[in-house]
């Protein structure tokens, strides 16, 4: 295997290589993140550092700041050998940006590189070159283009991923005792792997829910529950003045819960990380006739908002 691609940067070496080394921070100029899975390293480029994208595991071997970084795939990606971006000076004022994926694969790689890998990690490359010419405002003359082929396994591949990566299961009993709550009506659980690489700490995953916002499915869905819940002149209506239900109300170890309380019903949302899993567990507690029936309208979409949320948090791993 030996997969190289180069584009010439109307900038300097010196202009070019401060991009590069933006790579895996949080002010990252040149992966392509929002549109791919995040590269993650746990020491960002230090030579030593591990880490990855998507399935995609290795460690940076080489780094000179400004011109090269190289890595060094693990065993347990399928290939034996090293990927590597290099920025090269022409002499001119401008420069040459280069990546380089040289190796031999073995295993379920053999078969997965021609057919698919190698035409997702073209089009990723290529995303990733556009990205450093408009951070350097020099570009792209012409953007890269997915080809039909990249978009029908981007398609397959996100299929999968929302049957693999966030499942339920059966709330596990701790769960519900950190609830809190008097009595349990109603529970279930949902988790979600958690990417090679990303955090496991439980707030991290809080704020990542949180900011990563609802699809437009769920908000419409949300405003219609709120517009019902003011009309019941209930506290979790939201707006102002209103109780969120997704407060924070205590962290106990590796184990954080969030909710709120109103005359109908107490909700509580219970996350921890345990390995490579973050568990996410509804518990509810109802009060009288009225928290009944609302549930009773609400439980069929939460089912389905809850594994929605999750997915939207993934690819925004924390770091």
């Amino acid at each position: 295997m030996r997969n190289i691609h180069e584009r010439h940067i109307a900038a300097s070496a010196e202009r070019l290589g401060a991009v590069l080394e933006t790579l895996a921070t949080d002010h990252d100029q040149l992966w392509p993140g929002a549109t791919w899975a995040p590269i993650i390293l746990d020491r960002s480029l230090e030579p030593g550092s591990r880490g990855g994208h998507d399935g995609i595991r290795y460690t940076v071997s080489a780094h000179e700041p400004g011109r090269l970084v190289e890595f060094t795939f693990d065993q347990s990606t399928g290939i034996d050998g090293t990927h590597a971006l290099t920025v090269v000076d022409r002499g001119d004022g401008t420069s040459l940006l280069r990546h380089v994926l040289d190796g031999r694969a073995h295993g379920a790689m053999v078969v997965l590189w021609p057919v698919a890998v190698r035409w997702a990690h073209d089009a990723l490359v290529e995303d990733a070159f556009d990205l450093a010419e408009a951070a350097l405002g020099v570009g792209p003359e012409v953007p890269a283009r997915w080809s039909p082929w990249v978009r029908l396994l981007r398609k397959v591949r996100a299929a999968a991923t929302d049957r693999t990566d966030v499942r339920q299961v059966d709330t596990p009993p701790e769960l519900i005792r950190a609830a809190g709550l008097p009595s349990v009506d109603f529970t279930d659980t949902f988790t979600l792997r958690l990417p090679p690489g990303s955090s496991r700490n439980v707030e991290d995953w809080h704020r990542a829910l949180i900011t990563a916002g609802s699809p437009a499915w769920v908000a419409v869905l949300m405003a219609v529950r709120n517009r019902v819940a003011r009309g019941m002149r209930l506290d979790t209506a939201g707006g102002p003045g209103g109780t969120s239900p997704f407060t924070l109300r205590s962290r106990v170890g590796d184990t954080l819960v969030v909710g709120a309380d109103d005359k109908h019903l107490d909700f509580r949302g219970v996350l921890r990380v345990v390995d490579d899993v973050l568990q996410c567990a509804t518990v509810v507690h109802e009060h009288n006739a009225t928290g009944r029936a609302y549930f009773t309208v609400v439980k069929p979409f939460h089912r389905r908002i809850v594994p929605a949320l999750l997915r939207r948090a993934h690819p925004g791993a924390p770091a």
